[in-house]
């Protein structure tokens, strides 16, 4: 019999991401609307996508009382993407090379805007500007997400990178909105 359920890696990650009193009625009730949409409308790996990003959903409220090591190694960890991409298309120039090279500069450049509004804690430019770069990040992630679910031979390392621009969109925000209203940023 096949197991019917989400991954176990993000059932961790949810436990992980709930406090105490929430984890066993948000899990058990993520998992019975997995099981029936699974079951009733969407395939396996989009009932999966859904799962992942009800999952995500709880991270702004995790971050709000940890600190934001996580969000500085993912800003380094996509910045180096960024790169990667950038220089991989500009030495394989496929078609259309120009514009992906634009995109990877563009998650280099908001991982460096990231750092820098959490390190200039003051500006209010900078916060804007993070706060403005991560509905790109979203729809960057979700661009490739959904292009990675669609295609017959997915690329693993897009769905990595579109995760964890993910992720970073939704610390950068908990990270300066939390800043915003404290007066401080970490």
């Amino acid at each position: 019999m096949k197991h019917i359920g989400p991954p176990a890696w993000m059932e961790r990650l949810l436990f992980f991401l709930l406090p105490g009193r929430d984890r066993e009625t948000v899990v058990g009730d993520l998992y019975e609307e997995f099981c029936d949409r699974r079951a009733s409308r969407l395939g396996p790996v989009r009932t999966n996508l859904w799962y992942l990003i009800q999952t995500v959903s709880f991270v702004p409220r995790r971050c709000r009382s940890a600190s934001f090591k996580p969000l500085v190694l993912l800003c380094i960890f996509t910045a180096l993407c960024g790169c990667w991409l950038g220089a991989m298309d500009f030495r394989m120039r496929h078609p259309g090379y120009l514009g992906q090279a634009g995109i990877a500069a563009g998650i280099l450049l908001q991982a460096l805007l990231t750092l820098s509004a959490l390190h200039f804690r003051r500006s209010s430019l900078l916060r804007r500007l993070s706060m403005l770069g991560c509905v790109i990040l979203y729809w960057l992630s979700g661009r490739a997400l959904i292009a990675t679910i669609r295609d017959v031979n997915p690329e693993g390392y897009v769905f990595l990178i579109a995760v964890a621009l993910l992720f970073q969109a939704s610390l950068t925000l908990a990270a300066l909105r939390r800043g915003h209203k404290s007066g401080m940023l970490v």
